[in-house]
């Protein structure tokens, strides 16, 4: 039953957009296409055969799916979707599946790590949502990395001023940019000690360093 969930020829699955590792788990939120979730056919059969709760179950799943690793997909297991969808039991959840997962088909899912392709389940309306804000995501976070390499970058220049630092070191921003990536890979801070440490590891400068204060007090 896994990964069928309309009564249709098999066809190989489409491959998702977003890959393994891929998610949205930072946001709160999600857009919600309010005026074609109503006028789906979903939601008239669902309140016309007096299946109200079926509605609840669609939404829970659709919110859960945002929150899911890649972002937008559910899995094809039972007890994993039962589990997702608040139900109490695996056999309470088949008695739904098949009504609340329309529309949701078998997708492909790369591990961009490994290569391997997993089935995962999509809805080509959810699809759509997440390309838009991964995309944004990216940016932003794009936007935020070039924001703290630039201010690493400053740091390291003012600190080699106060160090001393022969001042065509201090100019050249190729050595200035490797010093900053060996920062922000090592998660330390930026003083004096690390900053000399930093230059002989990644620069192979092993020269003298006096401080300006030193030059001012002769």
């Amino acid at each position: 039953m896994d990964g069928q969930i309309n009564d249709v020829a098999q066809v190989m699955p489409d491959p998702w957009p977003l890959k393994l590792g891929e998610t949205l788990s930072s946001h709160d939120w999600f857009p919600f296409h309010g005026h074609q979730f109503l006028g789906s056919s979903f939601v008239r059969t669902s309140v016309m055969a007096g299946r109200r709760e079926d509605i609840g179950t669609a939404v829970i799943l659709q919110a859960e799916a945002m929150r899911e690793d890649p972002a937008g997909t559910l899995p094809t297991d039972d007890i994993e979707l039962a589990d997702l969808a608040r139900f109490r039991s695996v056999d309470e959840w088949l008695e739904v599946r098949a009504r609340v997962l329309k529309g949701w088909v078998t997708v492909l899912v790369e591990d961009p790590r490994t290569g391997a392709v997993t089935e995962r389940l999509g809805h080509p309306d959810i699809e759509e949502v997440v390309k838009d804000m991964y995309k944004r995501k990216r940016g932003r976070d794009a936007a935020r990395d070039s924001s703290r390499m630039a201010l690493k970058r400053h740091k390291i220049r003012t600190k080699m001023q106060e160090m001393g630092v022969p001042e065509h070191m201090a100019a050249d921003k190729g050595a200035i940019q490797m010093l900053a990536e060996h920062f922000d890979h090592a998660d330390i801070y930026i003083t004096p000690d690390n900053l000399r440490a930093a230059m002989a590891e990644v620069l192979g400068y092993t020269g003298a360093v006096t401080p300006l204060s030193a030059h001012r007090r002769t």
